[in-house]
């Protein structure tokens, strides 16, 4: 009987184990470069969450992962957005990868101020509504030099908390709405490399502009540091012009 219980264990732990194998020899090597604008970044943490492996970035970008069709890739730093991408049949094909990540704006919270302070300006310019404290003896006297230049002389009781949120209010809302169409544009300048080769393949690259295939991303890369992304709104010829130009000086750079 032990020898029975014995040899069924046996037999289990031999088919995880042929599992197992079978399992990491489905996987592909994929090499891949993270980048920030044209910036190589380091130390990024690369984990595969299906298969629960890991990997990070090098000083220049680099990085290797072992991965299968379907796997969700994390990319998570601290100065930089999380980024999840799904392995597709171009990654599993070209066995390369490359990711922008967006930097991670860290905003200090609003600070609340509690106390009212009041101030008086003598004829003061004041929003309808506001309400302001005056006595029949401050009606009576004339202009008073101190009371226009000290604001700690004679209390009118202009509430400077409601002044300060209606000035800054539209201020905040043009900030708020310039910073979120910034990052909209950085986010659509970044991917543009990604979506011109997606867009023309690895043969256009190879058969038309002979670029090795090895050096597409390096490639696209130069172009990005000379004025590719001012390309981003232009016509398909005249982007296709650029990189037929810029192929020339690259290859001559690279022979």
């Amino acid at each position: 009987m032990k020898f029975k219980n014995k040899l069924t264990a046996l037999l289990l732990f031999l088919l995880c184990t042929s599992t197992q194998l079978f399992a990491q020899k489905s996987l592909v090597v994929i090499e891949g470069i993270v980048k920030s604008d044209s910036t190589f970044l380091e130390s990024i943490n690369v984990l595969n969450r299906t298969q629960q492996l890991g990997s990070a970035s090098n000083a220049k970008g680099e990085f290797t992962l072992h991965a299968k069709l379907g796997d969700s890739i994390l990319f998570s730093s601290i100065n930089y957005k999380n980024r999840v991408i799904k392995i597709s049949e171009k990654h599993i094909n070209e066995k390369k990868i490359l990711v922008y990540l967006e930097q991670n704006f860290n905003e200090l919270d609003e600070v609340l101020l509690n106390q009212k302070i009041r101030l008086n300006f003598g004829n003061i310019d004041v929003q309808k509504g506001m309400i302001l404290n005056t006595t029949e003896n401050s009606k009576k006297k004339g202009p008073d030099l101190r009371r226009m230049t000290d604001p700690t002389y004679g209390n009118t009781g202009v509430d400077f908390i409601s002044i300060l949120s209606l000035i800054t209010k539209g201020i905040r809302s043009k900030n708020k709405a310039r910073k979120a169409s910034e990052l909209e544009n950085q986010r659509l300048l970044e991917e543009f490399p990604t979506k011109l080769y997606t867009l023309y393949k690895a043969d256009f690259f190879i058969d038309e502009l002979k670029i090795p295939d090895h050096k597409i991303y390096l490639f696209l890369e130069y172009c990005q540091e000379n004025g590719l992304s001012n390309h981003i709104n232009s016509t398909e010829f005249q982007i296709k012009n650029f990189l037929i130009v810029q192929s020339r000086k690259f290859n001559k750079i690279n022979e």
